[in-house]
């Protein structure tokens, strides 16, 4: 009797459970999740959740109706039984679908997995706020050799297909009381996908720098970028358009420049394992009448991760710029190396 009672109180465990048999021989028991994209996936005690690509299944029993949406759309709701020629049979139904016929498999406790391609698209169309903060230790070479301290904010704003970035950035730093680099800088860009890997863009940069004897360094530029790369490891974008240059200096012995000019740029990122990155942005800037009269920019930096979330990371890297047409008594190499902590709000 003890040994009957024994039986009965195991048999739910032994007997309802999902069953798929793999090509090999191999019987895989547990709670079968979904099937998507042509594989199946199955929670297993043993190993928790496998995926199991249907050219290796043998066969799928369930012990419980399950949701079974075909490539022509037809859906049913019932218990799955193996069927003669390795297709799938339905308990009390005639008909039987080769796997390759599939198109959707859910269980009572997952969701519609078109329901959950719906929520993902409408999660991609959503306008999202990303914002840092970063606290530079930075030195120079080139028109001074000293350290400071500087301070820069990065916003984003936007979704998968738009994007909105902006930045704030300010240096300072001095030799024996006296200021010698007193920097500010503010940039914004707009990026509007209209095809899967292209998009138009506007950007504007703004500067102000006593070094340089510049009171205001600005450019202007519009044109179209392609994300020739995307890869969840490596990312590589190219830009080019038109673009309108001004540089007001402080000093008369400097022509202020207004010139049409021309946009090019490359903007990169490798992630090396998961503990550093590699990230780059290249920017060339020639006068549309003279090519040798041009702005160079660019910002080289490896970033490391401080924590498993990501929120706080340090960034260690140069950021230089040649310009062709310098001020009066200045070099055209202005090369600031530093040493940032970033803070992510979000």
């Amino acid at each position: 009797m003890k040994f009957n009672l024994l039986i009965l109180f195991l048999f739910p465990f032994v007997l309802f459970a999902d069953k798929v048999v793999v090509k090999e021989g191999s019987v895989i028991m547990g709670k079968v999740l979904g099937f998507v994209d042509g594989n199946l996936t199955i929670q297993t005690d043993f190993a928790g959740k496998l995926k199991i690509p249907a050219s290796q299944i043998s066969s799928i029993s369930s012990d419980a109706a399950i949701s079974l949406r075909l490539d022509d759309n037809r859906t049913f709701n019932q218990i799955v039984t193996p069927a003669p020629g390795g297709k799938v049979g339905l308990q009390g139904n005639d008909q039987s679908f080769d796997l390759t016929e599939i198109r959707h498999l859910w269980s009572e406790d997952s969701e519609d997995p078109l329901e959950l391609i719906e929520n993902k698209k409408q999660k991609a169309l959503l306008m999202k706020w990303s914002h840092a903060l970063g606290f530079d230790f930075t030195g120079s070479s080139g028109n001074t050799k000293d350290f400071g301290l500087g301070l820069r904010a990065d916003s984003t704003y936007g979704n998968k297909f738009r994007e909105y970035d902006l930045y704030l950035a300010y240096n300072n730093s001095s030799k024996n009381d006296v200021a010698v680099v007193e920097e500010t800088k503010f940039g914004a860009e707009y990026d509007s996908k209209f095809y899967e890997r292209l998009a138009w863009y506007a950007k504007t940069d703004l500067e102000n720098d006593r070094l340089e004897q510049i009171d205001l360094r600005a450019t202007a530029a519009v044109g179209l970028k392609y994300f020739w790369i995307k890869r969840n490891s490596y990312n590589l974008s190219v830009r080019s358009g038109l673009a309108f240059r001004i540089e007001e200096y402080q000093t008369s012995s400097n022509s202020t420049l207004n010139e049409p000019a021309l946009d090019f740029g490359l903007e990169y990122s490798r992630k090396i394992k998961d503990f550093i990155s590699f990230e780059g942005d290249l920017t060339f800037i020639p006068n549309v009448d003279d090519f040798t009269d041009f702005f160079l920019s660019n910002d080289i930096a490896l970033v490391v991760p401080l924590d498993k979330k990501g929120n706080w990371n340090v960034r260690s890297g140069f950021n230089g710029t040649y310009n062709s047409t310098p001020a009066e008594n200045k070099d055209e190499v202005d090369l600031k190396y530093y040493l940032r902590l970033v803070y992510r709000l979000n």
